[in-house]
């Protein structure tokens, strides 16, 4: 019971708006397939089909083919979404955006040292500690392993990484964004701020 409630929190962390955004995979469609025995770990909704969903309670063939829409559109996410959708204590929309960018591949965070981590910008040492864990623990090594052969996303586009070995023009420098911009999303700026190491 406690395995199963655990897994339905997190499950719902991994599917939700500010992790994978799996539109439609809330609460009760969680439960019903933990209930139904279809998903075991995060790596087993990559092979949810709409068949199966569609004989779910409430869940007619649209909307089982939506979500199931939905998860493959997900394996295109950017990395941080993984890396804070795993649920990885401490490590929140923030850190995973660093993480992300600093290391610039699943394989290379998962090589890190907790020195390395730790010499990441914002990484602290309860952070790297946290992260260091998580990724030391078979268990978790073997959903990273399920979700690449899933086919979801592990690497960060290189023009988006971050090179410690050349600071930007903006080196050292802080930017609040406010309003509305006419040209770009805030999130579009604040990742081109960045780019130039605001």
């Amino acid at each position: 019971v406690v395995r199963a409630h655990l897994l339905q929190r997190g499950l719902e962390h991994f599917a939700s708006r500010g992790a994978m955004n799996i539109e439609g995979l809330g609460e009760s469609l969680v439960a019903q397939v933990i209930g139904a025995g279809l998903v075991k770990d995060y790596a087993d909704v990559y092979g949810l089909i709409p068949e199966t969903l569609a004989q779910l309670d409430r869940m007619g063939e649209k909307s089982a083919a939506k979500v199931v829409l939905q998860v493959d559109k997900s394996r295109t996410n950017p990395l941080w979404r993984l890396i804070y959708g795993l649920g990885i204590r401490h490590v929140g929309e923030r850190a995973s955006q660093v993480l992300a960018r600093a290391f610039g591949t699943m394989d290379a965070l998962c090589a890190a040292t907790i020195d390395q981590l730790q010499d990441t910008p914002e990484i602290g040492p309860v952070l790297a500690a946290s992260v260091r864990n998580w990724l030391d623990e078979p268990r978790n090594r073997a959903l990273v392993e399920r979700l690449r052969a899933a086919g979801v996303n592990m690497e960060v586009p290189a023009e988006e990484r971050v090179s410690a070995a050349v600071p930007g023009p903006l080196e050292g420098r802080t930017y609040v964004i406010t309003g509305t911009l006419s040209s770009m999303t805030r999130e579009a700026a604040t990742l081109a701020l960045e780019r130039l190491g605001a």
